[in-house]
């Protein structure tokens, strides 16, 4: 499967036909022309089965794009707690800055749940 129907399958939300692609070899670290990983596109939607998925096969959890966003980053944009939860729990970096300077807690000032991404990120960093 080419990587361009892989990005279809996760902008879709089909965790299961993403299974079905990745055991039959499609690489989980597959990025588009933008450098975005299929697991940024997963944290982007909130797909908590995709964003597990994707990490089980191999996804670079802290892979940035060409700007040097990550999958944490969106999802605390997003305010997507239970995707940064797993994130977190999978070693993603909260004080990782693209290339202006933003890290995860700067991009949770777009969440409408801000303040409780920004208390999960800054517990997250003192651990």
């Amino acid at each position: 499967m080419d990587k361009d129907e892989l990005f279809r399958l996760v902008k879709r939300g089909d965790a299961e036909a993403l299974r079905a692609a990745l055991e039959g070899g499609a690489d989980p670290r597959a990025r588009d022309r933008f450098g975005v990983s299929l697991l940024y596109r997963a944290a982007a939607r909130g797909d908590e089965a995709s964003v597990g998925l994707l990490l089980e096969r191999g996804a670079e959890i802290d892979r940035s794009s060409d700007a040097g966003n990550t999958p944490l980053m969106v999802a605390a944009a997003r305010g997507h707690l239970a995707v940064i939860e797993r994130l977190i729990a999978g070693g993603a970096a909260p004080g990782h800055r693209n290339k202006w300077g933003f890290d995860a807690a700067k991009w949770a000032d777009w969440a409408p749940n801000g303040d409780e991404v920004k208390a999960r990120l800054y517990a997250a960093a003192k651990a």
